[in-house]
C-alpha cells in the first residue's frame, strides 16, 4: 500500500507540474493573429487531454484489478470519465456560488424581514450558518464528482446509470475520509504559505526558504490528492 501511494504521488507530482506548465503556456500565448489563436487552441486541447490522463491514471493505479503496466494506456482511454466528474464539480460549484451571491444580494431584505416579524436585529448566526451550509454543499459536490469520475474510469459509462457512485459520494465514510485528508494535507499546509521566520535575511536565504516551503506545500497537496483519489477509487 505504501509503495503504491509513493508511486501515485510521484505520478501526480510530475503530472500536475506538467498541467501547470501547459496552463502557463496557454496564458502566455498572445491571441493576436490566426496562428496564435491556433496555438492557444492546441494548448487548451493538450491541457484537457493531459488533465484527463493524469487524474484517470491516479484513480486506476489504486485498483487492485488493474495491472500497473496497463494503467497509463487504460487511463488515456478512460480520460472522459475524469472530464465528466470535472463537469459535475464545475456545475455544483457554479450553482452553489450563484446561491451564495443571491443570498448576499438579498441579505438586507432578509435582515429587515426578520427584524419586522421576529424583532431580530442580530442575524450574524443565520448568515454564518448559510455560509457554512454552502461550503458543505461545495464539498458534497467535490465528493460526488470524485465518485462519478472513479466509477466511469474504473467501470465505464454503465456505472453512471447504476447510481452506485451517488451512494458512495454521499456515504459518511467517504465524506469523513475525504474531509480528513484534505484538511491535513491541503488546508493546514496552505495556512503557512505566507509564513517566514523573523530571523530570515532578505537575500538568497529567503529565496531558498520560500522555494523549499512552496515545494513542500506542493508535495503535501499532491499527497493529499493521491489519498483523495484512493478514497474514491476504493469504493467497494
Amino acid at each position: 500500500m505504501i509503495s503504491r501511494l509513493i508511486t501515485i504521488l510521484a505520478w501526480l507530482t510530475a503530472g500536475h507540474a506538467l498541467l501547470f506548465g501547459l496552463f502557463w503556456l496557454l496564458l502566455s500565448t498572445p491571441e493576436s493573429n490566426i496562428a496564435m489563436l491556433a496555438a492557444s487552441a492546441a494548448s487548451a486541447t493538450l491541457l484537457t487531454l493531459a488533465f484527463g490522463w493524469v487524474e484517470a491514471a491516479g484513480l486506476l493505479a489504486w485498483r487492485a484489478d488493474v495491472a500497473p503496466w496497463k494503467v497509463a494506456g487504460r487511463a488515456f482511454r478512460r480520460a472522459p470519465g475524469v472530464w465528466l466528474g470535472a463537469a459535475l464539480f464545475v456545475a455544483a460549484w457554479y450553482l452553489v456560488g450563484y446561491a451564495g451571491a443571491w443570498w448576499s444580494g438579498h441579505q438586507g431584505e432578509t435582515d429587515a424581514w426578520l427584524m419586522l416579524h421576529f424583532g431580530k436585529a442580530d442575524t450574524t448566526i443565520l448568515h454564518r450558518g448559510v455560509r457554512d451550509l454552502l461550503i458543505v454543499l461545495q464539498f458534497l459536490g467535490l465528493s460526488l464528482a470524485l465518485s462519478l469520475a472513479a466509477a466511469v474510469v474504473g467501470d465505464g459509462y454503465r456505472a453512471v446509470a447504476s447510481g452506485g457512485w451517488l451512494r458512495h459520494g454521499l456515504s459518511l465514510r467517504q465524506l469523513l475520509l475525504l474531509a480528513a485528508v484534505l484538511f491535513v494535507f491541503v488546508w493546514l499546509p496552505w495556512q503557512g504559505v505566507d509564513w517566514r521566520p523573523s530571523w530570515l535575511k532578505p537575500n538568497w536565504q529567503e529565496t531558498v526558504f520560500a522555494t523549499a516551503k512552496l515545494g513542500l506545500i506542493y508535495l503535501l497537496a499532491n499527497l493529499g490528492w493521491a489519498q483523495a483519489l484512493g478514497v474514491a477509487a476504493r469504493r467497494r
